[in-house]
């Protein structure tokens, strides 16, 4: 697995940039003006990250994001807007919009986004077979969510999601794969309800409280689906500070499919292992995430989980358990709103490994 150099020194850059700032020597004119310019990132509107990511399935994708840091009133959480593009070495490209705003004192959430490119997905062990495979999808999607507040911390709200994407086998060999298997092209539209429960103190980068969720999307012939099923989506976060620089976070999330064609069903969803290489007709993730402080704008992390699939014969024993650990380092682009970035190493069973730059924490 390879990675372009200059975006693996990224955040490294960003921490020695950091600690410098933060030194008790007295400053010469060049320090002076680091500084100045480093304060004026932490308060400005503006986002600006790079993207990296290294997986056996999607290759080596960069890119970047840029974003804007609203905030309505003084006590709802900062809400952003952005859009971000990424492109790989194996001729993936994608576009994504988007934001997620908070407003009416925090009272009302809306969430939206849109995303259109190529991706070209390289299966080393498809669906578990040792096959390998290798398809094109064209995609194009768009999700809203809306929110609101109907008791203290009690979230209550409606969300909407399409998309339409064709897939095909880069081969005569991966075509048969891909239709032996129904992972063929489909078109998914479908309404959902929402209901949350919030007692987070920061919504970008808690240090305490609880989130929990519980949603399902019902796809629909009659709204422009191919096909009519359901996915009921809960997922379970739980953050303890254990000590002054150190943070303990809980996370637990399942997905449950009824009638769902094959390239719907769940798949694994933690990090070092690429979606859609497994998948089966619902799937359960436990993780655990360790955050210590080392500085007042960055620190380190320690990961684990496991994950399993299971429904249509399949179980959460043997085979189908798919463990992971992973480590990593983030660093506090805007203090103020608490948003960070992060560079993570994870690794899962056989191959399965995933190094990624991203904005914002996983959970």
């Amino acid at each position: 697995m390879t990675i372009d150099r200059g975006c693996r020194l990224c955040l490294p850059a960003m921490i020695v940039f950091s600690m410098a700032a933060d030194a008790q020597s007295p400053p010469s004119n060049t320090s002076t003006q680091g500084q100045a310019a480093l304060e004026q990132q932490h308060h400005s509107p503006w986002l600006l990250v790079p993207l990296v990511s290294s997986t056996p399935k999607l290759g080596t994708s960069f890119g970047g994001m840029a974003g804007y840091i609203i905030k309505f009133d003084d006590r709802s959480s900062p809400s952003v807007v952005g859009v971000k593009a990424t492109t790989s070495n194996t001729s993936s490209t994608v576009v994504a919009a988007g934001g997620k705003l908070f407003f009416h004192s925090d009272r009302d959430r809306l969430a939206f986004g849109l995303v259109g490119g190529k991706v070209t997905n390289d299966y080393l062990d498809f669906l578990g077979t040792g096959q390998e495979v290798r398809s094109d999808e064209n995609l194009r999607a768009y999700f809203v969510r809306y929110q609101h507040e109907v008791a203290a911390h009690w979230y209550l709200g409606v969300q909407a999601v399409y998309s339409n994407y064709g897939v095909e086998g880069d081969d005569p060999t991966s075509e048969m794969a891909l239709e032996e298997a129904g992972l063929t092209g489909l078109t998914s539209a479908g309404p959902g309800l929402v209901l949350a429960y919030d007692t987070r103190d920061n919504v970008n980068n808690p240090s305490g409280g609880m989130y929990w969720q519980i949603h399902n999307l019902a796809y629909r012939e009659s709204l422009g689906s191919d096909d009519n099923y359901d996915a009921i989506n809960a997922d379970w976060r739980w953050y303890l500070r254990t000590g002054t620089h150190n943070v303990l976070v809980l996370h637990a999330k399942g997905r449950w499919t009824d009638d769902a064609p094959p390239s719907r069903e769940s798949s694994i969803e933690m990090r070092g292992y690429t979606h859609g290489q497994y998948l089966g007709r619902n799937s359960l993730t436990l993780e655990t995430e360790d955050r210590y402080m080392l500085r007042p704008r960055w620190g380190v992390k320690a990961f684990g989980g496991i994950a399993c699939l299971y429904g249509n014969g399949k179980s959460c024993s043997g085979d189908q358990l798919y463990p992971m650990i992973g480590v990593g380092a983030f660093y506090i682009l805007k203090p103020k709103e608490n948003m960070v970035v992060n560079a993570e190493f994870a690794k899962g069973e056989g191959d399965n490994q995933g190094l990624y730059l991203r904005f914002g924490n996983r959970f």
